[in-house]
């Protein structure tokens, strides 16, 4: 007699669903899986009264720069290693009302910009404080904020979550934690509180899965372990003269990055300029060459100082460690008023203002630990690396912004506009899934404001790789038509070749009274046809200017297609914003 095989416990419809799902997983997801299905029962329980498994505790992250992806994910690890069953999700893909059936949840989120919640989880923020978020009163929760100190509302999207929760009946489990950039260590300090806290699984019977994951796929280059590549080419694309000129840069690239496709972008480390390191070591009496020790690296203070530390803003932090050094009584009385009153000293004075007007002679590695830690800049991909996979384009405005009576230039900026073929740049790879093209073959609709237009360039070239592509609307604007059309030849050659569909510009000098928003005004059947068609619609580029054609384009949709037109495109996900 012929042994036959168990038939899966699933109908037809829900094998092909699980096939799909394990068809998209990695090996790390893959034994999470495993491991949260061995922790509970390995066969349904055939009586009533089986009291079911606790759910495991929803980790919930919101993210521009991935830096609370990471955390989330670590906070997973430890909760692996306590035996702590965890599931970790973007708050994107969460609706709120999903929360009344959770009991634990941790949220760990950003700020962006000065006051506003990450991108992608705006759906999940507008829905969270709305009206029609559920009760809680059987939740218990915890938020770690990471925000940037130097902006006035800083970590107010984790402040405001934190707020929220306990209003809809939430219990918090641990004080909030408010972290600057560098977020690190108290980061680590307060998830070593919250796994005190968190409820452990019930192993009774039960196998236990593996308590950490196999570290076979760990991301091959982040900012702290960056690829270092080599200029080949910095070329100016706009007017001599102007005064934020934008440059193409092209970096070689001798070792290929996996998985970064159109839409993504690199962070770059960039250096502060040679005469800020000097003006800081002269104004604190300091020789570059002390050694310090920057994460357990031992190094003179001048890398240290050029390549580690933020020598712009002061943080509170700084401002509380200088005020030690200098003995300033204004300082030190500043120290003990309230954070707000800190803050809006500290945005009227950056690093080199405080040392000057407060001079004192610090110790190199007090220093060194005192000081933010330089942040790295995220720059969009201009070139599809399945076109040509050993070079790796970037598109660089000069930044300038007023300080008091001075102006000052952008760190990450300055450095990369004054790059030369043959010098190193270090950088690491920053995937954003939101703003790829889509796996159908919808219309595509790109709005670029300025250097906006360099994922879309990528786009293109990825396109122009395709035997069936999508009819493509492109619509780009930028200062004068002879000195500024960047990407000139790139777009028209995609224009003869069939790539793009349409191409419509607005030149502002060339064009006074005219908008980023006029050419799809004058054309908003067109638009809404294209909509109604299924199209995706891309903003990239100034975040004021296009959070206005927004505004704009909602109200002349709306009209036209009813109320609502615009949010429904939201929630079909065929609005993809990258603004900055």
């Amino acid at each position: 007699m012929t042994a036959q095989a168990t038939p899966p416990p699933f109908s037809d419809p829900q094998w092909h669903q699980v096939r799909q799902l394990l068809a998209t997983l990695n090996a790390r997801q893959r034994w999470w899986l495993s491991g949260y299905l061995a922790a509970s029962d390995t066969e349904p329980s055939t009586t009533a009264s089986t009291k079911a498994s606790p759910n495991p505790v929803l980790i919930g992250y919101g993210t521009e720069t991935d830096n609370c992806r990471r955390l989330a994910q670590a906070l997973s690890e430890h909760c692996g290693e306590s035996g702590i069953a965890t599931e970790v999700i973007d708050l994107a893909r969460l609706r709120p009302r999903q929360l009344a059936r959770r009991d634990h949840l941790v949220i760990i989120t950003a700020t962006h910009g000065d006051g506003d919640p990450p991108e992608p989880i705006q759906d999940f923020y507008q829905g969270l404080m709305g009206d029609g978020a559920p009760q809680l009163a059987n939740l218990k929760f915890a938020v770690l904020a990471l925000g940037d100190s130097s902006y006035e509302r800083f970590c107010v999207t984790g402040q405001e979550f934190d707020q929220r929760l306990e209003a809809l009946g939430g219990e918090r489990l641990i004080a909030r934690q408010d972290c600057d950039v560098d977020f690190e260590q108290p980061a680590r300090d307060w998830i070593a509180r919250l796994l005190e806290k968190l409820p452990k699984a019930n192993t009774t019977g039960t196998a236990q899965g593996p308590a950490r994951a196999p570290t076979s796929s760990p991301p091959s280059y982040d900012k702290h372990h960056p690829l270092t590549v080599e200029v080949l080419v910095n070329q100016n694309l706009s007017a001599a003269d102007r005064a934020q000129p934008i440059h193409h840069l092209e970096l070689a690239l001798d070792q290929a990055i996996p998985d970064l496709f159109p839409g993504d972008a690199v962070g770059i480390l960039a250096d502060n300029p040679p005469k800020l390191v000097a003006a800081v070591l002269d104004a604190c009496e300091l020789s570059g060459e002390q050694p310090v020790t920057v994460n357990d690296d031992a190094q003179p203070l001048v890398q240290a100082l050029r390549q580690t530390r933020d020598l712009t803003i002061a943080g509170t932090g700084f401002l509380a460690f200088w005020a030690e050094q200098s003995q300033a009584p204004a300082l030190l009385e500043l120290c003990q008023a309230e954070s707000r009153r800190q803050r809006a000293f500290l945005r009227d004075h950056q690093l080199l203002d405080l040392l000057h007007q407060y001079p004192a002679r610090p110790p190199a590695q007090a220093l060194v630990e005192a000081l933010r830690p330089l942040q790295p800049r995220l720059y969009d991909v201009a070139n599809s690396l399945a076109v040509l996979d050993d070079e790796l384009h970037l598109t660089v405005k000069a930044f300038h912004y007023p300080f008091r009576e001075r102006h000052e230039q952008g760190i990450a900026s300055r450095y990369l506009l004054d790059l030369q073929p043959g010098d190193p740049v270090r950088l690491y790879p920053h995937r954003n899934a939101r703003f790829r093209l889509p796996d159908d073959d919808a219309p595509l609709i790109l709005i670029a404001e300025g250097t906006g237009i360099a994922p879309y360039r990528a786009f293109l070239q990825a396109l122009s790789q395709q035997s069936q592509r999508p009819p493509c609307w492109l619509v780009f604007a930028e200062q004068r038509f002879e000195d500024d059309f960047l990407y000139q030849l790139d777009i028209q050659q995609a224009r003869a070749d069939g790539v793009l569909e349409r191409v419509d510009t607005v030149f502002y000098q060339d064009q006074p009274g005219a908008g980023l928003i006029t050419p799809l005004l004058d054309q908003i059947d067109r638009l809404g046809t294209w909509i109604d068609r299924g199209a995706h619609l891309y903003l990239c580029g100034d975040k004021g200017r296009l959070s206005d054609l927004e505004s704009g384009l909602k109200t002349a949709l709306d009209q036209r297609q009813g109320d609502g037109a615009w949010k429904q495109l939201g929630r079909e996900k065929r609005l993809h914003r990258n603004l900055y």
